[in-house]
């Protein structure tokens, strides 16, 4: 009875004795419509049907469209497998080895660039999801299930946590210890750290997060991203904050699918450089040349002494790269956020893997031409005026040579490696200043 209801054109709710189908031109409607509006949920759409048929909307209306609409998504799965298998794109590497046409295709006599590859990577709280339980009780209450997602762009857990116990613990201490005389401003450094912003993000303390690992389980997504905005990799935070297996078990993934020279843009990509050369695949990295760079918006909030290291600006190659992408990302993802905070484990990574999905084909792909094209044309409008004016700074600075602007920033980083505490001039004058004020 169900195959013969699949074949007129209907989605049967039960296996073997259904009592109520949905055709699928609805399902195909509601699954199109939710992946340009995220935030449309299935309660809204069968409400919506009920309005139009003009009868009275029940609960359990939309337990049945859900069902129907996972054997639905299951079919396309199943026929999507079949047209990749015909293709020979069975490799769990393919994805990954075709995701951005602009970075993966290489053409012939392609010269050789310092990165092969530019990623941003970063967390998103606002897709968490609720752990169900009944009061009082510490254990989860869900029904377990057999669906899985299939898909190449989620990072297992099992993958994930493999890297828990090699991940050195991340510190969040700034290792200083500053006077309690507040007329005081002098800082003396207690040890000093092979990153200059040791301790100064407080993306990863354990004591702003941990309330909230008892009500959700998966507290957001980690998520990798090219330079032209195509996901490359997602992992569940679960139970837990922004942990540094996240973005070493991205990291591993990576390289082993495109090898050396790429380049990962991350908030805290000072302190993760640190953390990811203590790790288990620290010598990978390092024979590869993987590169930890700042982004060029977040990096306004680190030292000096760590933008000069890994601020995109400073950093040779990137062009105009901000590796901003991930930012740019979650600004329309996060319209998932309400039909997915009390969704099951399965529903919720279903939604995620099929809204990237979705973008990456009929947004991002669709825009990346008019996107190579404006930089193009933004880098030879640089070009262009830099002939004048970069001509008239040197004169004005008596700069002879380019070679100059390399040595102003190796002195730089030279003097501050340097330093030890606070010139004595500028602690008098501040002192002199907070006596003034407190006078």
């Amino acid at each position: 009875i169900a195959s013969a209801l699949v074949r007129q054109g209907f989605m049967p709710c039960s296996p073997i004795r259904p009592s109520v189908a949905i055709t699928i031109n609805a399902l195909e409607l509601y699954r199109v419509a939710r992946l340009r509006s995220p935030h449309f949920s299935i309660q809204a759409f069968v409400k919506t049907i009920c309005d139009l048929q003009g009868v009275a909307f029940r609960h359990y209306l939309s337990r049945q469209f859900s069902i129907a609409l996972d054997l639905y998504l299951n079919i396309l799965n199943g026929v999507e497998a079949l047209v990749m298998e015909a293709l020979s794109r069975t490799s769990d590497n393919w994805r990954l080895q075709h995701a951005c046409p602009a970075c993966t295709y290489e053409l012939k006599d392609e010269p050789h660039l310092k990165f092969k590859i530019l990623y941003a990577m970063d967390s998103n709280d606002s897709l968490k999801r609720i752990l169900r339980r009944i009061a009082e009780d510490e254990d989860s209450h869900e029904l377990p299930t057999t669906q899985k997602v299939p898909t190449t762009r989620y990072l297992s857990h099992e993958f994930v946590d493999s890297f828990a116990q090699s991940a050195p613990i991340q510190s969040t201490s700034k290792g200083v210890e500053v006077s309690s005389n507040l007329n005081s401003l002098v800082v003396t450094f207690m040890q000093r750290d092979e990153n200059p912003c040791a301790g100064h993000w407080k993306n990863m303390d354990e004591q702003k997060t941990k309330q909230t690992w008892g009500v959700y389980d998966e507290t957001g997504i980690f998520l990798a991203i090219g330079q032209h905005g195509m996901s490359l990799l997602i992992a569940d935070m679960v139970q837990s904050r922004e942990l540094a297996k996240y973005p070493i078990a991205v990291v591993s993934r990576l390289m082993k699918v495109f090898g050396a020279d790429l380049g990962g843009g991350y908030d805290i990509g000072c302190q993760f450089s640190t953390t990811l050369a203590k790790s288990v695949i620290g010598k990978d990295v390092e024979q590869n040349r993987h590169s930890c760079l700042v982004p060029a918006f977040h990096g306004h909030d680190h030292q000096r002494l760590c933008q000069l290291s890994h601020l995109t600006v400073y950093t040779e190659g990137l062009g105009l790269e901000d590796l901003e992408t991930c930012e740019r990302s979650f600004s329309k993802s996060n319209a998932l956020a309400s039909s997915l905070r009390y969704a099951s484990a399965f529903h919720r990574q279903q939604a995620i893997n099929a809204y990237f999905s979705h973008n990456d084909a009929y947004e991002v792909y669709a825009s990346i031409s008019n996107f190579i094209y404006s930089n193009y044309k933004q880098a030879l409008s640089i070009i262009q005026d830099c002939e004048f004016v970069l001509l008239s700074l040197k004169r004005e600075l008596g700069v002879t040579a380019d070679t100059e602007f390399t040595t102003w920033l190796q002195e730089e980083r030279s003097y501050l490696e340097g330093l030890e505490m606070e010139p004595l001039n500028e602690t008098l004058q501040m002192e002199y200043w907070r006596a003034l004020v407190n006078l």
